[in-house]
């Protein structure tokens, strides 16, 4: 008789640990928080820190471009011509393992436009368990 009480609560504490887990999405939801937060604040090396060392850039209509400090220098220029503040919305975000793939809409603030557009990223999480993007590519709308 002791068996099932102590059965039901283990169950129960792994039901409930099970319930307060992040889910698989989490990681990159989070490191896209600090890239929109960079962003936004028109930190141009905020934003490359969110990306991995080798990663690859591929703005529309551009070169690619890899590395962070590429990608630092791309923001830094785009910040400079009148890019001002991003809003994201993640369509959808597939995680296996270490790799995740975000599917997003976007608005975009250029001088006094609004330009939407949407955007895949391809996460990778590292070994100290960061979420980085590895690969990003965009486009507009129009």
């Amino acid at each position: 008789m002791i068996r099932r009480p102590l059965s039901l609560a283990i169950l129960t504490l792994t039901i409930s640990g099970c319930a307060n887990m992040p889910s698989a999405e989490q990681g990159p939801q989070d490191a896209m928080s600090h890239f929109r937060t960079a962003f936004n604040k028109q930190d141009a090396a905020g934003v490359a820190g969110v990306f991995k060392a080798d990663a690859k850039l591929l703005p529309a209509g551009k070169p690619m471009l890899t590395g962070t400090e590429a990608i630092r220098a791309y923001w830094q220029g785009a910040f400079t011509a009148g890019v001002s503040h991003l809003e994201k919305t993640p369509v959808e975000i597939a995680v296996s393992g270490d790799l995740a793939v975000e599917t997003s809409t976007y608005v975009v603030t250029f001088k006094d436009q609004q330009i939407a557009g949407k955007d895949t990223l391809v996460w990778q999480r590292g070994n100290d368990k960061q979420w980085r993007i590895a690969s990003d590519i965009w486009n507009s709308d129009k």
